[in-house]
């Protein structure tokens, strides 16, 4: 192989492993805030299901961040391609 696609390879196997690393991270940022907020809620007024209640949420905004950090979802409805498409004058 040559020297060129050596280091590509090498790039684009750092950039996939920060993109992994990003997403867990994102998960598991969102699932930790989600949970200790139920978690407070519970002590604070002594109940015993807010916890769980925002655990769903967790789940399902960490599932959010997944997509938007991947590229299958894109916030505001639109593509970054076709906002910029919109923008330039005819």
């Amino acid at each position: 192989m040559k020297k060129r696609d050596e280091e590509k390879n090498r790039r684009e196997v750092v950039h996939a492993f920060s993109m992994i690393l990003q997403i867990g991270l994102a998960m598991m940022i969102c699932m930790a805030v989600s949970i200790g907020i139920g978690y407070y809620i519970d002590k604070l007024f002594h109940t015993s299901y807010w916890m769980v209640i925002m655990m769903f949420v967790g789940i399902l905004a960490s599932l959010r961040s997944m997509l938007v950090l991947t590229g299958v979802y894109h916030p505001g409805g639109k593509k970054k391609k076709e906002s910029a498409n919109e923008d330039s004058p005819d």
